[in-house]
C-alpha cells in the first residue's frame, strides 16, 4: 500500500531543496556579474538546441534555450570551466550571445528536449522515418481534406510534448494518403495556412498559429539541412521518407514573406509515375505509333508543354516499357525527381562544370542504348542529341514549346541543320494534364448553344482533315451531352478525381521532310501534320469531353477550343467586315454588326490573333494593333448608334463600365509597347481577352 503521506513528504522536501538550489545560483549569478533564469517556467526552443550537439552541451554543462535571428541565449552552469568558455567563444562568432546563470534541474531539463531534434534527425543524410504502422493508420482514418484538418486541430489542441513530431506524421501521411504532389505552408498576417496540390488544383486544408508554424518551419529546415537562422534569403533543399519498402523524395523550397517565410515542398511519390504508358491517357492509334516508335534502336523522340504538364511521367514511362537487363539506359537529369531500377541516373551540378551539354557528351562514352535528357535547352545539347539519335541511341527529351508543331521550328532556331533533324526527330509529343470527373458523382447535362456549336465544330473540323473520329465511337452529327462532377466526400466536393494527359504528336514522315528544307513555321507545320490523321490536343480533349472521363471547363483551362479563331464568327459575316472594324478610322458599328453577339466575337478574336502572335514573335512591335483595338473600343462606346450592348443605360450599364475599364487597360498597353516593342505582351493581352470572355455580357450576347 503507497504511503501518501510520505510521498506527498518527499515532494516538498524536493520543491525545497530546487527553491535552495535557485536561490543558491541566484545568489552566485550576482559575482559572476551574469543574469540569472529559472527554466522550469520557460519554453527550452528546439531551434536553439541545435545549435550545440547534444554531447558537447553536456560536456560544457550548458544549454541553448532561445534563438531570435542572430540572438542566442544560453543557459551555463559556470562560466569559468575552460570547456564551457571554449563552446561558448565557437558560438560567438556566429551570434551574438546572451549568457544567463542556471541551476542543474534547469539544464536537466533543456538537455531533456534534445529528444525532439533526434527525432528529427534520426536518419542521417535527410531521411525522416515515419513507421509504416503510423502512416497506415493516418492512411485508413483520413480519407477527405475535412480529416486531415481535424486531425491536424486535435493535435494543435493536445499541446503534447510531441507536436511538432505528430504535425509532421499527419501532414505527410496525409499528403501520401490523399496522392497530392505538393504542400504549401504560407504565413499570413495571423495565421498561417496550409494547402495541397491535388490533381493539379491547390485545395485550402486548415490554418494553424504561428508558434506552432516556427517550430515545423525550423524540423522541415533541419530534415531539409537548410540553414535554421536563415530567414533573408530563399533556400532550397530536400530529404526522403521511408515508406512502404520505398524511399519518397520530398523537395523543399523556402523564400521570405511579409509575415514570415512561405515553404512548398513537392512530394515526388515512385507510385505516381508507375501508372504504366498505356493509362497516360494516349489514344490508341498514337499509342501503336509510340510503341514502334520506341522499340527502334535509335531516333529522337520529344515532349513538350508547361511546367506540371506530366512530361516527366510520359518519359519515364517510356523508359520503364523499354526497360530490360539487355538495354542500357542512362539519364541526365535537373535533378532527379524519382529513382528507377536498373536505370542509370545522373544529376546536374551547374557550380562543378556538370550540365546537361557535359552530361550528354559523357553519357554517350558510357555505352548507352537509350539516353534521356531531362530538358534541351541551348543549340550545342540540341545538336549533340540529334548526332547521339543518328548513332545508334534512342534520345528522349523535353524541348519548350507550346506544340507538337513548334518543336520543328524551334530545334531550328536553335541551330540543327533540317537535313540531319529530318533523319533523326521521330515523334514530336505536346501534352496538357486535365483532372477526371469523378467516378462516384459525375453526371450528365445538356451544354449551351454556344459549347454544343463549339464542340460540333471541332468534330467537323477533324472530319474534313481525315481525323478516323469514328474509330472512336463518335460522329459530326450526333448528340452532344457533357459530363461533369458534381462533388461528393470521394472527391472533397471538387468534383474530379485523378487526372489524365491530352496529347497530340507529329510524325516526321516524308512530308514533314520535304517541308524542312523550307524551314517552314510552326502553322506549316501544323498545316502539313493535320493531313497525318492524328488527332490534335483539340480533338483529342473533346472525345475525352463526350466519353465521360473529363469536362469542357477542365479541357478549356488548357487548350485552346477555337478553331482558326473563327469559331465565335457569323458564316454571314465577310473578310473585308473583319478587318474594317480595327481600322482607325471613323466606323459606322450598325453597318459592321447584324447581331448582339458579333462585336463581342470580333474583339476577342482579335484579342487572340495578337495575343498568339505575340507568344510565337514577342518582339514584333503591336503598339499600332493595340491602338487600332482601343480606337474602335472608344468609338462603340461614344457612339449613339453603336449596338445596344455598350449602351451605359439600363441592363448595359455594367457591360459599359467594363469596356471603359478595358479601354484604359489598352491604353496602358500601348504606352508599354511604345517604349519597348521588343516586351512580351501575351500575358496581358489574354487577362484582357479573359476579362471580356468572362464577364457577364457573355449571357446577354451570345
Amino acid at each position: 500500500m503507497v504511503n501518501f503521506d510520505n510521498t506527498r513528504q518527499a515532494k516538498k522536501i524536493q520543491e525545497i531543496r530546487n527553491k535552495e538550489e535557485e536561490s543558491f545560483v541566484e545568489r552566485i549569478s550576482k559575482k559572476f556579474d551574469l543574469p540569472y533564469i529559472d527554466l522550469g517556467g520557460t519554453t527550452i526552443e528546439t531551434d536553439a538546441l541545435i545549435t550545440v550537439p547534444e554531447a558537447d552541451a553536456r560536456h560544457a554543462l550548458l544549454a541553448p534555450f532561445k534563438i531570435v535571428g542572430k540572438d542566442l541565449y544560453v543557459g551555463v552552469k559556470s562560466p569559468n570551466l575552460s570547456k564551457t568558455k571554449k563552446v561558448l567563444d565557437e558560438l560567438s562568432q556566429d551570434y551574438n550571445l546572451g549568457v544567463y546563470m542556471i541551476s542543474t534541474r534547469s539544464l536537466n531539463k533543456a538537455w531533456g528536449r534534445y529528444a525532439d531534434v533526434s527525432k528529427a534527425l534520426s536518419s542521417r543524410g535527410g531521411l525522416l522515418d515515419i513507421s509504416a504502422k503510423e502512416l497506415e493508420r493516418i492512411a485508413r482514418d483520413i480519407k477527405t481534406n475535412a480529416d486531415i484538418k481535424t486531425a491536424f486541430d486535435a493535435v494543435l489542441t493536445s499541446k503534447s510534448l510531441k507536436q511538432t513530431t505528430q504535425l509532421m506524421e499527419i501532414i505527410f501521411g496525409a499528403a501520401i494518403a490523399t496522392k497530392s504532389s505538393d504542400i504549401h505552408i504560407e504565413a499570413q498576417d495571423e495565421l498561417v495556412r496550409i494547402r495541397f496540390r491535388q490533381d493539379g488544383v491547390l485545395q485550402d486544408i486548415t490554418t494553424f498559429d504561428p508558434e506552432s508554424y516556427k517550430k515545423l518551419l525550423s524540423r522541415i529546415k533541419l530534415l531539409s539541412e537548410m540553414k535554421i537562422t536563415q530567414t533573408q534569403n530563399a533556400q532550397d533543399g530536400r530529404f526522403t521518407i521511408d515508406y512502404d519498402d520505398k524511399e519518397i523524395e520530398v523537395r523543399v523550397s523556402v523564400i521570405p514573406s511579409a509575415y514570415g517565410e512561405s515553404f512548398v515542398m513537392r512530394i515526388l511519390n515512385p507510385d505516381g509515375i508507375n501508372v504504366g504508358v498505356e493509362n497516360l491517357g494516349i489514344e490508341p492509334r498514337l499509342f501503336e505509333i509510340l510503341m514502334r516508335e520506341i522499340e527502334k534502336p535509335n531516333g529522337m523522340i520529344l515532349t513538350t508543354g508547361p511546367t506540371g504538364s506530366g512530361k516527366t511521367t510520359t518519359l519515364y514511362s517510356l523508359m520503364n516499357h523499354v526497360y530490360n537487363p539487355e538495354v542500357k539506359i542512362l539519364t541526365i537529369e535537373d535533378p532527379i525527381e524519382y529513382h528507377l531500377g536498373g536505370i542509370s541516373q545522373t544529376q546536374v551540378q551547374r557550380d562543378k562544370g556538370y550540365n546537361f551539354l557535359s552530361g550528354l557528351r559523357a553519357a554517350l562514352r558510357q555505352d548507352p542504348d537509350v539516353v534521356m535528357v531531362g530538358e534541351i535547352r541551348d543549340g550545342e545539347t540540341a545538336n549533340i542529341a540529334v548526332n547521339a539519335s543518328l548513332t545508334g541511341h534512342l534520345v528522349l527529351s523535353t524541348l519548350h514549346t507550346n506544340s507538337a508543331a513548334g518543336v520543328i521550328p524551334r530545334l531550328i532556331d536553335l541551330g540543327v541543320s533540317p537535313q540531319i533533324l529530318a533523319a533523326a526527330l521521330s515523334v514530336s509529343l505536346a501534352q496538357r494534364l486535365v483532372r477526371k470527373n469523378c467516378q462516384h458523382c459525375k453526371e450528365q447535362y445538356t451544354p449551351e448553344p454556344k459549347d454544343e456549336k463549339l464542340i460540333r465544330d471541332i468534330l467537323n473540323e477533324a472530319v474534313r482533315n481525315g481525323k478516323p473520329i469514328h474509330e472512336y465511337g463518335l460522329s459530326e452529327t450526333q448528340e452532344i451531352v457533357l459530363t461533369k462532377g458534381r462533388g461528393c466526400v470521394q472527391c472533397n466536393g471538387t468534383g474530379y478525381q485523378g487526372r489524365i494527359g491530352i496529347f497530340e504528336a507529329i510524325i516526321t514522315d516524308e512530308y514533314i521532310e520535304e517541308l524542312l528544307n523550307k524551314s517552314p513555321s510552326e502553322q506549316e507545320v501544323r498545316h502539313i501534320a493535320e493531313k497525318q490523321g492524328l488527332l490534335n490536343m483539340r480533338e483529342d480533349g473533346v472525345i475525352k469531353i463526350l466519353r465521360g472521363t473529363t469536362s469542357l471547363d477542365e479541357v478549356r483551362k488548357v487548350v485552346d477550343l477555337y478553331i482558326n479563331n473563327l469559331t465565335k464568327i457569323d458564316k454571314d459575316v465577310s473578310t473585308e467586315n473583319s478587318a474594317t472594324i480595327f481600322e482607325p478610322k471613323p466606323i459606322d458599328p450598325n453597318a459592321l454588326f447584324n447581331n448582339k453577339s458579333l462585336e463581342i466575337s470580333l474583339l476577342v478574336d482579335y484579342l487572340r490573333k495578337l495575343e498568339n502572335e505575340q507568344r510565337l514573335n514577342p518582339e514584333k512591335d503591336i503598339a499600332e494593333d493595340i491602338k487600332k483595338l482601343n480606337t474602335t473600343i472608344n468609338q462603340l462606346l461614344k457612339q449613339s448608334n453603336a449596338p445596344e450592348v455598350f449602351d451605359e443605360k439600363d441592363n448595359f450599364a455594367d457591360t459599359h463600365q467594363t469596356f471603359k475599364r478595358i479601354a484604359g487597360d489598352l491604353d496602358e498597353l500601348h504606352t508599354h509597347a511604345n517604349r519597348d516593342s521588343t516586351i512580351d505582351m501575351s500575358q496581358k493581352l489574354r487577362r484582357v481577352r479573359e476579362e471580356i470572355e468572362h464577364h457577364d455580357i457573355q449571357k446577354i450576347t451570345i
